[in-house]
């Protein structure tokens, strides 16, 4: 196939020309179409520089779940509808699983557990605030009146005798939507 004579010699590192600014802006078309910048982009940017700026953490990532659906590559997860759908957050010494449940109109009941077991802080922040639960014993807590299809993530903080046994003083889950 021979080449038309405006595009010859330019090869792969020749200035853009018309044709080049066609692809792209279609390029561009179907990105926006597809896959628009998420109308929250501010508010998570800004909970998360927000965090950092607080906290000296270990961030602990998100074991993958079958009833979870995955949007825009990875960045927000979403729990599936149906039965409820748990999402367990894992870094080098703490585990943590949630499921959320609905308990009243647009609100959610979010139980958790962490391991290992004992006694921990666990605050959940969100675009509407942060609401705060103290775990049992053996590491179970539950924070009620959530409001559902938020943006949430744990900080949760060891108490000091776990910390001397290894645990680190703060871990952050990634944010994730319920």
């Amino acid at each position: 196939m021979k080449m038309q004579p405006e595009f010859e010699g330019q090869g792969e590192h020749g200035p853009l020309d018309s044709c080049d600014e066609r692809i792209l802006s279609v390029i561009n078309e179907l990105h926006h179409r597809y896959d628009p910048m998420p109308e929250d982009l501010n508010e998570r940017v800004q909970f998360v520089l927000e965090l950092e700026a607080e906290l000296d953490a270990r961030v602990a990532s998100v074991s993958r779940s079958g009833e979870l659906v995955l949007m825009r590559g990875d960045a927000e997860l979403a729990v599936g509808q149906g039965d409820p759908a748990s999402i367990t957050f894992d870094c080098e010494a703490v585990t943590v699983m949630v499921t959320p449940r609905p308990s009243a109109l647009r609100e959610l009941r979010l139980d958790g557990w962490i391991g290992p077991e004992g006694t921990y802080e666990v605050e959940l922040r969100s675009p509407e605030g942060a609401k705060r639960a103290s775990t049992d014993d053996t590491g179970r807590f539950v924070l009620e009146g959530l409001p559902g299809d938020q943006m949430f993530q744990l900080v949760i903080r060891p108490d000091e005798a776990l910390q001397r046994e290894g645990l680190p003083a703060v871990v952050v889950t990634p944010a994730v939507r319920l």
